[in-house]
């Protein structure tokens, strides 16, 4: 491999003082390969540190290290990225122990520092090749009998040579490593290799920095949840939010082309001839804030009596900023409901320094009492003929369920609808646990907005302030999209179940993700159309699906968290009439929905609260019978639940499955409780579904086989063999290594055989070195 040497600029702002010697090395070469026999022949040091999943204690006699931290920063320029890693280590014996660094990276990084604080000599690091990688992974492995390490066979590898660990000392490793990113159009994308293992527990954090000379639409990470700390047209500065999750870490850099900038992102399904898209809209050249069109926000309260005390208090606040939010000349009115409706203005008002007092007047005089009159107040809110020229947008607050009036959900949801003739987007808030979610949740989708729950406790003025503050100018609204093959004509039968159905509008620093399924490998152009600022318009991405990227598994699991989550919510919209569900128990559709749900949760790891049940121990997989009645009655009971916080709670869980922008692969949701959980026996890795049952793990792909319960396996691999190494082989050929990694037996299809792998018994040398469950080393 050549030595590639990446530009100094990239150095600025990753300061770092160890005590040690810097000692740059770059990519392997015949030399260094040597130096690689010759470390292979001394064998490995005490332990052996691998920052994406833990440390490995290699010498049951040395003290073993764990770690403690690693922090990552990532910084990209005009598509060249560094990559700095501080891995945080501790000894906590009492003898001084060794170390050394084994680091997948992508095909053609160059290590440009690697050095560590203490006082021994300085230790060097080098980029192995594919095959020497293999080989690496291969001795650890047998080593070990632990298949951990098999996740990342077949990547390039850093490896250093032993670095010290003081006696119940610490130690710091810095490492960093450039390489030039692949481009695809206007769009830079970059991966940091990690364990897609959920029991991973290193604890991980990113700081991220992009720097364009050309304007930034967006920086979209499908794999996790980064919080955009700054932007600017040029740079923007990102950082992990909350316990990082597994899996590798990919970041996609759009560049602004216009208003609205577009990249695809496919994926094939196993025929090739179909599969997934993801078409990434993100905002660039936003139009000057004065140019877009001004907004008309109708701010609808709840005074019913359970809202009196500190949650009618917040609400008017929450009210009060948004009328001082508005720029004069902007267009606003005020509702407040009780058992009555009453409103400041008959239509909406300009906002003017003559009228603002009168405005804050009202809502100081307003006090919370009676009923709720939840219908009245939606259909006054509607009515009225929206200011020419302003886009309508109504914030409307409720902490309970309608007592007046009409009551009935599913015709408060039909007249809602049918009476939003003026095309308001109409963002609702459920306040506290006694509000009907599934019908705020449709009243929002269905007019291109959203909603919001805010727990009991929580800040409801935060809650509204922050959804207004992003309602800051649409830059295009009323979007459309289609599907053009080659010779331009709509191409009706290309692309189906897509999501969302009914598209949001765009705002300023806004991006909108675009799922669905292709039917053909074909060439065309995808479409589409909205009113921006200077009236109609047309974005147009040309598309080739032959082209799909088999590194884009992302794109299939995002797309089957919104097929599933549709599905989910179309059996909770039909609970909104009683009688309608009942009918629905003996409805051959139920069985349908509840077999597509077990598919794309089988298939894809994707769960909800209608298939949770297969993350059980108990659950017995290959009763395929058994499987959808389960998911049909759990679809039927989720149906009945109308308030509270088990109701809430499935429908905050239809949205994080409908709106999440990252994988999610932890499938963590909302229990009947209101904690956020994770699923840990269930593991998607590189593409594919585990269940755990015992000791087993079980492939999505055999989950409802009746194989899996009476057949036996094709054959029986032992860990450690000639035919499991021949297996990891074929397995790394397709990118598919990391399926033996998981602990334990394994049960799966492998072109079309079934194979179980089961863990060779370890010596008591190798169990006393093999890290423990639960802890990091």
């Amino acid at each position: 491999m050549n030595t590639t040497l990446l530009p100094a600029a990239l150095l600025v702002g990753t300061a770092f003082a160890p005590a040690a010697a810097f000692a740059p090395v770059a990519q392997s070469s015949p030399a260094r390969c040597q130096v690689h026999g010759d470390l292979a022949r001394r064998g490995w040091s005490a332990n052996v540190v691998l920052p994406q999943s833990r440390a490995f204690h290699v010498e049951p006699a040395r003290p073993a290290v764990e770690i403690t931290a690693v922090s990552a920063r990532v910084v990209l320029v005009d598509g060249v990225a560094m990559t700095t890693l501080l891995v945080d280590l501790a000894n906590r014996g009492t003898a001084a122990t060794e170390a050394e660094l084994l680091l997948p990276v992508p095909d053609g990084a160059a290590v440009s520092g690697f050095d560590f604080e203490g006082s021994a000599a300085t230790s060097t690091a080098e980029v192995l090749p594919r095959a020497d990688a293999v080989a690496t992974y291969e001795s650890i492995v047998a080593r070990l009998k632990d298949p951990a390490l098999l996740e990342f066979a077949g990547a390039a590898v850093v490896r250093s040579s032993v670095f010290p660990v003081d006696a119940g000392g610490n130690q710091r490793v810095r490492l960093v490593y450039e390489h030039v990113l692949p481009v695809e159009g206007a769009r830079w994308d970059y991966a940091l290799p990690r364990s897609e293992s959920l029991a991973a527990t290193v604890p991980w954090s990113i700081d991220v920095e992009v720097r364009s000379r050309a304007a930034l639409a967006d920086v979209y990470s499908p794999s996790h949840d980064l919080e955009v700390i700054s932007r600017t047209p040029h740079r923007f500065v990102l950082r992990s939010r909350g316990t990082l999750g597994a899996g590798s870490l990919r970041l996609s850099v759009l560049q602004a082309d216009g208003p609205v900038a577009t990249t695809l992102f496919t994926s094939a399904d196993a025929s090739g001839s179909g599969g997934w898209f993801l078409l990434l809209a993100g905002v660039g050249d936003a139009p000057d804030p004065a140019d877009l069109p001004p907004r008309e926000v109708t701010i609808v309260l709840d005074r019913s009596g359970s809202m009196a005390g500190e949650k009618f208090d917040q609400a008017v606040a929450a009210a009060r900023q948004v009328l001082e939010g508005l720029e004069f000349g902007e267009a606003v009115r005020i509702v407040d409901y009780a058992a009555d409706v009453e409103s400041f203005s008959a239509a909406p008002v300009i906002k003017t320094r003559a009228n603002i007092g009168a405005l804050r007047a009202y809502l100081d005089g307003l006090t919370a009492k009676g009923g709720t009159h939840l219908d009245g107040a939606l259909q006054e809110a509607l009515a009225a003929p929206p200011t020419e020229g302003f886009l309508p947008v109504v914030l409307f607050v409720t902490d309970g369920l309608p007592t007046e009036g009409e009551t009935r959900e599913h015709v408060i949801r039909e007249r809602a609808e049918a009476a939003n003739v003026h095309g308001r987007r109409v963002f609702t808030f459920g306040v506290g646990h006694d509000v009907n979610a599934s019908l705020l949740d449709a009243v929002a989708t269905k007019s291109r907005a959203r909603a919001t729950y805010v727990a009991p406790g929580s800040d409801v003025e935060v809650a509204i302030g922050g959804v207004f503050e992003d309602l800051s100018g649409p830059v295009v609204t009323d979007l459309a999209f289609s599907a053009l093959g080659a010779d331009g004509q709509p191409h009706a039968r290309l692309v189906r179940d897509v999501y969302p159905g009914v598209l949001p509008d765009l705002y300023r620093d806004d991006r909108l993700l675009l799922l669905g399924r292709y039917t053909s490998a074909e060439k065309g152009t995808l479409r589409l159309d909205g009113t921006g600022v200077d009236g109609a318009m047309t974005i147009e991405l040309d598309y080739d699906f032959a082209n799909a990227k088999p590194r884009n598994a992302f794109v299939r699991r995002l797309w089957a968290m919104r097929r599933i989550a549709a599905l989910e919510d179309t059996l909770r919209q039909k609970g909104a009439d009683p009688s309608a569900l009942a009918l629905l128990k003996d409805d051959p559709k139920l069985g349908e929905i509840a077999s597509e749900m077990i598919a794309l949760a089988t298939d894809h790891g994707v769960l909800t609260d209608s298939t949770a049940f297969l993350a059980l121990e108990g659950t017995a997989l290959g009763d395929e019978t058994a499987l959808l009645a389960s998911a049909g009655e759990a679809a039927l009971e989720n149906g009945k639940r109308r308030s509270g916080v088990d109701a809430v709670s499935c429908q905050m869980n239809v949205g994080i499955n409908r709106d999440q922008a990252w994988v999610n692969c932890a499938n963590t949701l909302y229990d009947a409780s209101g904690q956020l959980v994770d699923a840990r026996t269930v593991q998607t890795m590189q593409g594919r579904t585990f269940f755990r049952r015992g000791a087993r793990w079980i492939d999505g792909h055999l989950a409802r086989s009746g194989a899996v319960a009476t057949a036996e396996p094709d054959r029986v691999v032992t860990f450690g063999s000639a035919a499991h190494l021949a297996l990891v082989a074929d397995l790394v050929a397709s990118g598919c290594s990391g399926h033996l990694a998981l602990d334990g037996e394994i049960l799966l299809e492998v072109n079309g055989e079934t194979i179980l792998v089961q863990p060779e018994e370890r010596t008591a040398d190798a169990a006393d070195a093999a890290p423990q469950e639960g802890s990091d080393d």
